[in-house]
């Protein structure tokens, strides 16, 4: 007898670990794959901040106007980072480019002008924002301004990316989340298979509905929430491992931006939580449908 219960249990145990190695899996792959999502976007919005715009001054701006500008243009909520570039340093960056040549076809005249150069904050990296700050700056009235340059066709090939990729990444989410949710049913419906007979015998000595569906609704709940922990929880050692981020996150990737910014990310914090409920959720629901599908069957159906 006491061998039988040991076997039995052993049983249980290992049915209980398959599960949740199925249903860990799963949902490691729909937090890869939404993880994957979250940092690609990540990444564009990235380079839409290191977008420029280059305000011109005009030639012999007195030191007074240029400093004036500055405080005005480090003042406004739309300008991330403000640096700015000198006549001089203009022409040295140019030379760099295209080489000493360049001072010799002008005669040793350098005529490039001084600059205000300012990313942007993300909010305002769209076109009909930039063309309120290029008529803001137009009409300020401390200096009147040469030009006002930005890369906006690169700007709205960028946003249109990221409005595509929203709308690609929701659907292929959804199409993840719902074959996750039919691999997890059933494989908690062929746990609960091979206790089908003893939901039968339950019900042969009195046990109701809600008394035997407990103990699986329990359990599905369990597996379902651990699930989901372990499943997050290799994404983010993947992260840590192949990112190679070191304790500060400052390990940077080629396209700038540490792939550790992804575990601090709100959106990917969010998703988290959200495959761990989403996980738990699974669970008690597989685990319902599976003990109502032998619930008031006869023994010849069971069969």
């Amino acid at each position: 007898m006491a061998q039988k219960q040991s076997y039995l249990r052993s049983r249980t145990r290992s049915t209980f670990l398959t599960s949740l190695f199925v249903i860990a899996l799963v949902l490691f792959f729909l937090a890869l794959f939404a993880g994957t999502g979250i940092y690609t976007r990540l990444v564009l919005e990235h380079a839409q901040e290191n977008f420029e715009v280059m305000v011109t001054l005009p030639e012999h701006s007195s030191e007074d106007k240029v400093k004036r500008l500055e405080a005005y243009l480090s003042g406004q909520p739309y300008v991330k980072s403000l640096h700015f570039v000198s006549k001089e340093q203009a022409g040295e960056i140019f030379k760099d480019q295209v080489g000493e040549e360049f001072l010799e076809i002008m005669d040793g005249v350098n005529p490039l002008p001084a600059s205000f150069n300012f990313s942007l904050n993300l909010a305002w990296v769209n076109n009909d924002s930039l063309q309120k700050i290029h008529d803001a700056l137009n009409s300020q009235e401390i200096m009147r301004i040469q030009d006002i340059t930005y890369p906006i066709e690169e700007i709205e090939q960028l946003g249109k990316n990221i409005r595509t990729l929203g709308r690609f990444s929701i659907g292929i989410a959804a199409l993840v989340a719902l074959i996750a949710f039919f691999i997890v049913n059933s494989t908690i419906r062929l746990a609960i298979y091979g206790k089908r007979l003893l939901i039968r015998s339950m019900e042969l000595i009195g046990a109701t509905s809600g008394f035997i569906r407990g103990p699986f609704l329990r359990m599905g709940l369990l597996q379902g929430f651990l699930g989901g922990v372990i499943g997050v929880a290799a994404v983010a050692v993947l992260l840590l491992v192949f990112g190679k981020m070191d304790l500060s996150g400052s390990t940077q990737t080629q396209n700038g931006l540490p792939l550790g910014t992804l575990l601090y990310a709100q959106d990917f914090i969010i998703l988290c939580g959200g495959i761990i409920i989403f996980g738990a959720l699974l669970g008690l629901l597989s685990s319902w449908w599976a003990v109502s599908r032998f619930l008031n069957k006869s023994l010849n159906e069971l069969m």
